[in-house]
């Protein structure tokens, strides 16, 4: 693997199908911050530990109203292709997941994608559940937003997962 790659951990692909499949039960275009939390919750080890902290129906209201803000998404365009050639799949600048039955492919939102990011950014070798949690809490005390998906207590949210190994 090349220095500049980072590994996700199948845990962590499995937490985002699951956000994917969240979105796509509530019609939303695209995976929102909303849709990654319950992904977490979701998770049969990270779940049960945040979940007493996770504010669930401010979160599965935030995934209900998500299909209705505009993400700031981007298409990239195709290079040129051969005549009469169409391109596969339009590409935007984030990143895609499977569902988790693995017949659809959705993009994360730009939110989602910040802190996907973020969490890469925290990860050494191998991106775990951890790194996301971490990101999440603390891009939580910079916006409001996703406060309320983490709750009153980012820090404990940290905390319980980090507790887990």
């Amino acid at each position: 693997m090349d220095s500049d790659q980072l590994r996700l951990d199948a845990d962590l692909i499995e937490v985002m199908r699951n956000g994917v499949t969240s979105a796509l039960e509530t019609g939303a275009e695209f995976v929102s911050p909303a849709h990654v939390m319950l992904g977490l919750l979701a998770d049969s080890r990270v779940g049960p530990a945040i979940a007493p902290l996770i504010p669930r129906d401010d979160v599965q209201r935030a995934a209900g109203e998500a299909h209705r803000r505009l993400s700031d998404v981007a298409e990239i365009p195709e290079g040129a292709l051969p005549d009469g050639e169409q391109a596969p799949f339009v590409r935007r600048d984030t990143v895609a997941f499977r569902s988790r039955d693995g017949m659809q492919t959705l993009y994360l939102d730009d939110d989602a994608f910040r802190i996907f990011l973020e969490g890469a950014r925290r990860a050494d070798g191998v991106y775990r559940i951890k790194h996301l949690v971490f990101a999440f809490t603390a891009e939580a005390v910079k916006e409001r937003e996703l406060l309320d998906l983490v709750g009153r207590d980012p820090q404990a949210v940290t905390k319980a997962v980090d507790a887990l190994g």
